[in-house]
């Protein structure tokens, strides 16, 4: 019998696109953290210590991508986009990381505005393991918006 409560969505399901593109499958993906800066301020007829708190700017971290290097397609799409940065003809590319369900249906996604390579890490080679060769992609984001699918048509 089902006590009712729900249950946790498994985190390793999950799929990203670049510009509406699935670019190979990543082993992990950090989510930016998401903030606001707190201004404070006093007005001259406050009590001493009564402090007033407003939100300022809206911050985001960086989002983080892992995966292993795999004979495809795109495999070089992510170097590629670091690339043209470096050379000073890159753009800003819209990244969407969904959520996905036992089921393989979208339950929650996040979508980045103005995302742009910032750090690319090459795997680390060692013929002493026999460990995946795992690239990483730092990618800066402007903007964050969040879909929950789950709740649509409830």
């Amino acid at each position: 019998m089902s006590s009712g409560t729900p249950s946790p969505y498994d985190a390793s399901n999950f799929l990203v696109e670049i510009d509406t593109v699935p670019v190979a499958s990543f082993m992990e993906c950090v989510l930016p953290v998401a903030s606001i800066d707190v201004i404070e301020y006093r007005e001259g007829a406050d009590a001493v210590n009564n402090v007033h708190k407003l939100p300022g700017l809206v911050r985001y971290g960086n989002l983080v991508l892992k995966r292993g290097l795999a004979n495809s397609p795109n495999s070089m799409a992510i170097w590629d986009w670091f690339s043209t940065v470096v050379s000073g003809t890159g753009k800003t590319k819209g990244v969407t990381v969904t959520l996905l369900d036992s089921g393989k249906a979208p339950v929650i996604k996040w979508s980045f505005t103005n995302a742009w390579p910032v750090k690319y890490e090459s795997p680390v080679l060692n013929g002493k393991t026999s460990a995946l060769a795992i690239e990483t992609l730092e990618v800066a984001v402007e903007g964050m918006t969040v879909t929950n699918f789950a709740n649509q048509g409830a």
